[in-house]
């Protein structure tokens, strides 16, 4: 199952039209919430001196205390029509003798212990953005008789909007299909998740169902932290943010506005950007070789020849790519939910014609610095680098994700679970690669905007990222240029 890892379109585009009328509905408070937000700037009742006893004595609400990401995903869902692209489908094919109770106590044992998928937004009338922790409730797996096309009926639940404000943000559905055979599907809104949190969900239904269903208490470790605490430990980072931003202001000194990526059709103002994908395998053998030749990382050599790639199309020598980090720098936020990912940006340079050689040590350098300067957020990074004149900055309309996160299978007595890919007609960026390790194999999904780029183009881009990696094995103190125009 391939999970969706970027939060961040909202921060990587020009602001559109539909943008500006929407801006233009909102009331004054929440107008002037945006042109905070904007800014940078935090209220008084943000101060990183505000004790944490006093905060901690009222758990249900948290006013002014959000995480950086959940800032950036209520300003995505505000004004980009409550965009699909930030919705994270779950699904599970179930055959076997399913125990619907017991499932359902284990969804209400999850849900009960991480306080972060009971949290909804609201907007207070003095322009408060506040988190509310709603008490655990009976939560329980809508069950639905498939009178349609399973898939059909899926894609449907996934993309349904959610409201931030009233809640829920995590939504269950049994799609049943026999007495011995279901679809176990929830949605979850990636302002209260991420791919980490989706493995700990996966395995806490698990070790909770089978629990339940022998009529025991799931031995469910006790978690350390709430989201809510690392939420108000980002709040309190103000000079390391400070000290990173500055290295990132640097690094990004003169970065192009945009990837200016040739199009197969003109690009147009829009909130709603349509999306699709195509699949490839190819061997990873190449890659790997690459990468112990140099000493580099697979991923420093995926993203080398991804560079490339894009480089020729958009005729540039300073490209730009966005790529995720989990966030989770400290032990005790690994059995946590919420979402901790984060965005780095990388930048690879071309001029002069390098060898692949070359230029991987060129990478390296970069992505080394990037790691030691991950933790101030993206938004804070976007602002510095490239002045915005609206909603949106251009600096990111390229990703590339190496999926390597912990997918755990859902295990369930006396029930065999098989993945279920869902995916929906959104996307965040021009050109979205994700990558996964198989035994001998690199998968590669190639998500596109598909209001700009023919499904033919892509597999062009898919073609010239595998030939290229082929190619550069044979004899990587070859240049770029040379490598490159043998697979044209």
């Amino acid at each position: 199952m391939t999970f969706p890892t970027n939060p961040d379109r909202f921060a990587d585009g020009a602001v559109e039209p539909q943008g500006r009328a929407r801006l233009d509905t909102l009331s004054q408070a929440k107008r002037e919430l945006f042109a905070q937000r904007l800014a940078g700037r935090r209220t008084e009742s943000n101060s990183s001196t505000a004790p944490l006893q006093q905060l901690r004595e009222k758990k249900s609400v948290w006013s002014n205390s959000l995480s950086p990401a959940e800032e950036r995903f209520w300003m995505a869902y505000t004004f980009e029509e409550q965009s699909s692209a930030y919705h994270i489908p779950i699904t599970f094919r179930l055959s076997g003798r399913l125990d619907v109770p017991s499932l359902n106590e284990a969804l209400r044992t999850v849900m009960a212990r991480h306080e972060i998928l009971r949290t909804r937004y609201e907007l207070l009338p003095a322009g408060e953005l506040t988190a509310v922790v709603d008490e655990p409730g009976a939560c329980t797996f809508e069950v639905v008789d498939a009178e349609a096309d399973a898939q059909e009926l899926l894609v449907r639940a996934t993309e349904m909007p959610f409201d931030l404000a009233t809640g829920p943000l995590l939504r269950p559905l049994l799609l049943r299909i026999s007495d011995d055979e279901h679809f176990l599907h929830i949605t979850v809104h990636h302002i209260i998740t991420d791919g980490w949190s989706i493995g700990n969900l996966i395995e806490e239904l698990s070790v909770a169902y089978n629990a339940h269903a022998q009529g025991t208490d799931p031995d469910l470790p006790e978690l350390p932290l709430q989201y809510r605490d690392h939420a108000m430990w980002q709040r309190s980072q103000t000079e390391e943010f400070a000290r990173q931003a500055a290295y990132w202001k640097q690094a990004l000194s003169e970065v192009p506005r945009e990837l200016g990526l040739r199009t197969d059709r003109p690009r147009e103002s829009r909130v709603m950007v349509p999306g699709k994908s195509v699949t490839v395998t190819f061997p990873k053998a190449a890659a790997l070789g690459i990468a112990r030749q140099t000493r580099t990382t697979l991923f420093m050599v995926l993203l080398a020849a991804y560079s490339i790639v894009l480089g020729r199309h958009a005729g540039r020598e300073d490209v730009v790519v966005g790529t995720p980090v989990a966030g989770r720098q400290d032990p005790a936020t690994e059995p946590l939910m919420g979402c901790f990912i984060n965005t780095l940006v990388m930048r690879t340079d071309f001029s002069g014609d390098p060898s692949f050689r070359e230029l991987l040590l060129r990478v390296r350098k970069w992505a080394l610095r990037a790691y030691e300067n991950q933790s101030v957020p993206f938004q804070q990074v976007a602002d510095s680098a490239i002045p915005r004149t609206g909603v949106r900055s251009t600096l990111i309309q390229a990703w590339l994700a190496l999926q390597n996160f912990h997918n755990p299978t859902l295990e369930m007595a006396e029930v065999d679970a098989e993945d279920v890919f869902v995916t929906t007609d959104a996307t965040k960026f021009d050109v979205t690669y994700y990558i996964t390790e198989l035994d001998d194999q690199l998968e590669l999904e190639v998500e596109y905007d598909s209001s700009l780029f023919d499904e033919s183009t892509m597999r062009k881009f898919a073609g010239e990222f595998a030939d290229g990696l082929e190619a550069a094995s044979s004899d990587l103190d070859r240049k770029i240029s040379e490598i490159f125009k043998e697979n044209q």
